[in-house]
């Protein structure tokens, strides 16, 4: 249960989780973002995720993992 607990408070999960709202409210209430906005927001959470999965396999290469 701990395990599952610190997965869905992990920072790369709330993120998407955040990046997917936005689209689905963009869509579901017509929120006005228009196709480059949306993009944008794929994007950065996107790299965010892959970023920050590298500095994570990096780290635990490393030893410094938890």
């Amino acid at each position: 249960m701990d395990k599952l607990k610190a997965k869905l408070s992990s920072r790369k999960f709330l993120v998407t989780l955040a990046g997917v709202i936005t689209v689905i409210a963009n869509d579901y209430f017509q929120l006005g973002l228009n196709g480059e906005t949306v993009f944008a927001v794929v994007s950065m959470v996107a790299s965010y995720v892959l970023g920050q999965g590298y500095v994570d396999g990096k780290k635990v290469l490393k030893g410094d993992g938890q």
